[in-house]
């Protein structure tokens, strides 16, 4: 009278651990995908954040650099070649042109590309405004100076100053979202890992009870 139950008993202990097994193989595929979102937060970190924030310092440093040079032009008891200064001012605008189309190839999230468009008029306000700075220097030092220190010679330099600090915020911003996402995806793993586990110990005992 049993004999009929255990070849029913036996399949369904075999459908049973072909399901956990097919679940076991969807989470190894779940964890492999989550390994693989982490190799990518990796990378965009440093790629898009860490490689972008370095371009930000030498943006910064040329910028304060370059209005160091023309300060120190009009300030100075001496008369230096404009010419030679005009030079090296064209040359700084130039690595600034470089710069931005670098920071331009790297992944920029919609707010950075806004913030990036409104630095770039801002620069270019600010280099326009230097040219007749130094222009007016030729003729008259106090009135370059007076463009150059106050009004809108100092209002485009603050602009252009705090553009880029948004941006460099930005990027941590940003880089702290990519960081969450890994730890998320970490989380993940840790929780398919315990299923996996978990589920081996199941078949261990259904093998050992059934005698399959």
């Amino acid at each position: 009278m049993n004999q009929p139950t255990q070849p029913r008993s036996r399949l369904r202990a075999t459908l049973l651990l072909i399901g956990i097994l097919g679940l076991i193989l969807t989470s190894i595929f779940l964890s492999r995908s989550s390994v693989g979102q982490i190799e990518k937060s990796v990378a965009s970190i440093y790629k898009d954040r860490l490689a972008p924030t370095a371009i930000l310092v030498h943006l910064t440093s040329n910028l304060y650099g370059k209005r160091l040079v023309l300060e120190n032009y009009l300030l100075s008891a001496e008369r230096p070649d404009p010419t030679l200064l005009q030079g090296q001012m064209d040359r700084s605008d130039r690595h600034t042109d470089s710069l931005l189309t670098e920071f331009e190839q790297t992944r920029l999230t919609q707010r950075e590309a806004e913030e990036l468009r409104a630095f770039r008029q801002y620069i270019t306000e600010y280099n326009q405004l230097e040219k007749q700075v130094l222009q007016q220097a030729t003729t008259n030092r106090t009135q370059a100076q007076k463009m150059l220190f106050t009004g809108s010679g100092n209002t485009a330099f603050g602009q252009a100053a705090t553009k880029l600090d948004e941006l460099s915020a930005l990027q941590l911003t940003v880089g702290e979202e990519l960081l969450s996402e890994s730890r998320s995806n970490v989380d993940h793993i840790y929780v398919f890992s315990a299923l996996q586990i978990g589920l081996t110990l199941l078949i261990g005992i259904i093998v050992f009870r059934r005698g399959i």
